[in-house]
């Protein structure tokens, strides 16, 4: 079936709620934007309330879930592309890139952008706006693990075998770990199949994507797994005895998410997207993204890190300094071959 701005929105049954919501509205200016697809979207909603209180008539849809399906309908599209924006990390801005899909957001244009921490714009490309951040971390059942690993190499006790999750590099937070399990070994991040191998020691079962993996170790298929601090912190919200690690060598890790904005969209889409990220960076959103229940870390300066998000979120003055990222400018491209590897090695 081919995607259009009527198909997707047409089938939007369960996804995240509208801001002024009426089909008229929805008719005169709707954003469609692809964000989480779940609880994780409710900053980017607020954000969509303000832009329509701003803007009447205009609204803002958001569904989950970015496929390489999606980046070819918009490349495709010639001007009527199904989605306005996305929420990205620095891996996905990557291969955007290459599939030449992306309008490289302005930075001039969102004059909180003068507020973001130097630290994270370059993780953008040139592509992006940064708006919040995720940790790579470790999550683990309290009440089945005693004394979790607080580096990467020591999740390869014995202990943990075949106790492990494991998320497919088609995510972010699988490739990211892959790399991270490289350098943890004293190898360069961009050896996959290396980094393959040494998860094959031990035995993980599977999750397709982060939620998946939250969700296995929610129902105790898994004791531990490798996990946004999102993720991990949603868990726990819902009252179940689920630990974070924030991992050290390398690490603490972390990922920030940003604003883009796709080609081939309507006049005046421009504008707004760039509106939007501003809105996400004022200080009562970034308040909003850093609290209860997902934690978000937050890339405003001033925007200080609460009690209750700290074990989840670098928060003193030496986890900030010490929190680092990957290269991922030359893991990203890695990731076709890299699934396609995994997937035979780890299939069934």
């Amino acid at each position: 079936m081919k995607l259009t701005r009527r198909t997707v929105v047409g089938g939007l049954m369960g996804t995240a709620a509208l801001a002024a919501p009426t089909i008229l509205r929805a008719q005169q200016r709707e954003l469609v934007m692809i964000g989480y697809g779940n609880e994780q979207d409710r900053p980017l909603m607020r954000a969509g309330e303000e832009l329509a209180r701003r803007h009447p008539g205009t609204s803002l849809t958001i569904i989950g879930g970015l496929s390489t399906e999606a980046l070819a309908q918009i490349r495709a599209a010639r001007g009527n592309s199904p989605y306005d924006m996305a929420v990205m990390g620095s891996p996905a801005i990557v291969n955007a890139l290459a599939e030449d899909v992306l309008e490289p957001m302005d930075l001039s244009m969102i004059p909180n952008a003068s507020t973001i921490a130097d630290r994270f714009p370059p993780l953008s490309y040139g592509a992006g706006c940064p708006i919040t951040f995720e940790g790579i971390g470790i999550a683990y059942n309290m009440e089945a693990i005693d004394t979790p690993p607080t580096t990467w190499e020591e999740l390869w006790d014995p202990a943990f075998a075949g106790r492990v999750g494991m998320c497919r590099p088609q995510s972010n937070l699988g490739l990211g770990v892959l790399a991270a399990t490289s350098e943890a070994f004293g190898q360069p991040q961009t050896e996959m199949n290396f980094a393959l191998e040494k998860w094959m020691e031990l035995d993980p079962l599977v999750g397709r994507s982060p939620p998946l993996l939250q969700q296995m170790l929610e129902r105790g298929e898994i004791d531990i797994t490798p996990l946004w601090h999102v993720n991990t912190a949603l868990a726990a919200a819902a009252g179940l005895p689920i630990g974070y690690v924030k991992v050290q060598g390398p690490g603490p890790l972390m990922l920030p998410s940003n604003v883009v904005h796709f080609v081939n969209t309507a006049d005046g889409t421009r504008e707004l997207v760039h509106e939007f990220a501003d809105i996400m960076l004022q200080p009562e959103l970034q308040e909003f993204a850093g609290g209860a229940p997902f934690y978000f870390g937050t890339v405003v300066e001033g925007v200080e890190t609460s009690e209750a998000a700290a074990p989840y979120v670098p928060a003193s003055e030496a986890e900030r300094a010490a929190m680092s990222s990957l290269a991922w400018q030359e893991i990203a491209p890695l990731r076709g071959e890299t699934v396609e590897t995994f997937d035979r090695m780890f299939a069934g």
